[in-house]
């Protein structure tokens, strides 16, 4: 079950400062007492709108000064961001902060979903086997908190967009990135798009449970809206660490 969640016609910014200081809170409780090296992974800028970038910032405040924070936009395989794009989504956050994701040469391999495994889940449309790739520093840093952000929006490869799609396609490597997309077309978009498990997402559930299991992390997952006047607005925040978090969020 998520930790817990926040569900309003519209959660104002005083709401979201609440929210982000139980997720501290929370964390320190079920996760460290003590944050000494911290993970921040946010969206890249195409997913602006969401918020996700106010809300990475409000999490950065709220950690103690003394811990080291690095903050890495899952872009996938998007172009990194400027120095400005980073003040203009991520505001008061230092430069220094930031690190790039290079989906080419900055991976590491965990393991492999079997072709069997694939074959099974996509009912025979698809017969090769998926590398676990993910941004070294993930697995390698011994972050103490991994703070995962981002925006719960239908998707064409996954269903919906974000969870452990951050890690894998956000921050995965060439090979993973090629051969889910692949799968993800020969099953179809139109299969795909609004379905809470996807044959794509259920690999990805797996390689979750097998490979980054002991990852001190949480999700914080974003719900928008338009409101009557026709702005986006937040309705949604889903704080936990299982799938259950992004069940309810989709």
């Amino acid at each position: 079950m998520p930790w817990f969640y926040e569900e309003s016609k519209e959660i104002n910014l005083n709401k979201k400062q609440e929210v982000m200081e139980r997720v501290v809170q929370e964390a320190s409780e079920r996760i460290s007492e003590d944050f000494k090296k911290v993970l921040l992974l946010p969206p890249d800028i195409t997913r602006y709108h969401s918020g996700a970038g106010q809300l990475t910032e409000m999490i950065y405040k709220l950690l103690p000064k003394t811990c080291k924070v690095d903050v890495i936009p899952t872009l996938g395989q998007h172009v990194p961001h400027t120095d400005k794009e980073n003040k203009w989504m991520f505001g008061s956050i230092p430069q220094n902060c930031f690190l790039e994701h290079d989906w080419r040469k900055g991976c590491k391999t965990l393991g492999e979903i079997s072709r069997d495994y694939v074959k099974e889940v996509s009912e025979g449309k698809v017969n090769w086997p998926i590398p676990v790739e993910i941004n070294r520093k993930v697995v390698e840093e011994n972050y103490d908190f991994i703070v995962n952000i981002g925006h719960v929006v239908p998707h064409e490869v996954l269903g919906f967009a974000n969870h452990n799609k951050n890690y894998f396609i956000g921050l995965g490597g060439k090979e993973m990135i090629c051969a889910s997309h692949m799968m993800a077309a020969v099953c179809g978009i139109e299969n795909n798009l609004g379905q809470l498990i996807t044959p794509l997402r259920a690999c990805y559930n797996k390689a979750e449970k097998e490979y980054l299991n002991d990852l001190p992390h949480v999700y914080i997952q974003i719900v928008i809206a338009r409101n009557q006047g026709g702005e986006l607005v937040t309705t949604g925040l889903y704080i936990g660490d299982d799938l259950e978090t992004y069940l309810m969020a989709a």
